[in-house]
């Protein structure tokens, strides 16, 4: 990230779990990160760079979604607020088509 001048960058479905704290850590990053307790996959992430005057806000419990924050002071603007919200889709994507009629005209089925 440092090679493209990447200052902050926020992730949605890291798929990190609380039992390894320090997955995904980035050297000259700080990470801060929600992890999805309840079911796989989900989570969000935020990383900054060490050199920024960031740190972490709380965000209340959401239902239904991730979100992972910080507060950046900068000089001569006022504070700016940083958030990473995943909200999850709440149907399945489809795969493979249910029935061979959905073929029927397509020049490239779903796989």
């Amino acid at each position: 990230m440092s090679e493209n001048s990447i200052d902050i960058a926020l992730v949605q479905e890291t798929y990190l779990k609380p039992n390894r704290p320090k997955a995904c850590s980035i050297a000259g990053y700080v990470q801060l990160r929600t992890d999805r307790t309840y079911s796989s996959k989900g989570g969000t992430a935020l990383y900054y760079r060490r050199s920024l005057h960031c740190g972490p806000i709380n965000i209340p419990p959401l239902t239904n979604m991730e979100a992972t924050g910080c507060r950046l002071a900068m000089t001569g603007h006022s504070t700016l607020v940083i958030v990473s919200v995943y909200l999850p889709s709440p149907k399945r994507l489809l795969r493979r088509p249910k029935s061979p009629l959905c073929l029927r005209g397509c020049r490239h089925p779903l796989r």
